[in-house]
């Protein structure tokens, strides 16, 4: 019997080869599109099981590409469904948000003290979040892990975010501590016309 496309994944991953795509499996490829800064051998594998581009560097393209081959094959136990859920949107790591944290860290305090009054403007896995360009929210981790069973396994992930009668596409890049709240960087608030700071009703859902 012929391997399946996530077992032959997982295989160039060096995890278990089990066809069922969790936690472990998506921590793996986390720390390898972490620690590529020009092209990733691993990555380039990958992309060519999954249909991507084969340049060994992990976007938004290659993810959604993963996303479609991981249909049904997500680790059991998770409990959140793909929704769509209601929710507030918040903003972060806008200028005034990196500001206010640099300002904290300047008197001393701690990353955890200056995180209650401001964001550094890096994501859970390195990425730069304060920017207009490409759309990233934060979740809470209760939400990652009712739906792929830890809050590492929805790096990445791709979810959509609807203020009123506009729409997102964004990846998940970082945690929030508030519950029933999705966070929006400069890039998706600038997609949804909403102006920092802002606390508004959404709906928002995973995309898989």
């Amino acid at each position: 019997m012929s391997k399946s496309i996530v077992e032959k994944v997982q295989t160039v991953l060096g995890v278990k080869a089990d066809g069922v795509w969790g936690p472990k499996s998506q921590e793996t490829l986390n720390a390898e599109i972490e620690k590529t800064k020009d092209s990733n051998p691993k990555l380039a594998k990958i992309q060519a099981l999954i249909g991507a581009e084969e340049d060994g560097r992990w976007g938004q393209k290659s993810q959604k590409a993963l996303n479609a081959a991981l249909k049904g094959t997500s680790a059991p136990g998770g409990q959140g469904g793909n929704g769509p859920f209601q929710a507030k949107a918040s903003s972060f790591a806008d200028p005034k948000d990196v500001e206010d944290f640099k300002k904290c860290k300047a008197t001393g305090k701690t990353d955890g003290q200056c995180f209650a009054v401001g964001d550094n403007g890096v994501g859970a896995w390195g990425a730069n979040t304060a920017q207009t360009v490409a759309p990233m929210v934060a979740v809470h981790k209760d939400d990652a892990v009712a739906r792929w069973g830890s809050f590492n396994a929805a790096a990445h992930r791709q979810v959509r975010v609807t203020v009123g009668a506009k729409s997102v596409l964004a990846v998940v890049a970082d945690k929030l501590g508030k519950a029933n709240r999705i966070d929006l960087n400069p890039a998706a608030a600038r997609r949804l016309s909403l102006t920092p700071p802002f606390l508004v009703p959404c709906e928002w859902e995973w995309v898989v």
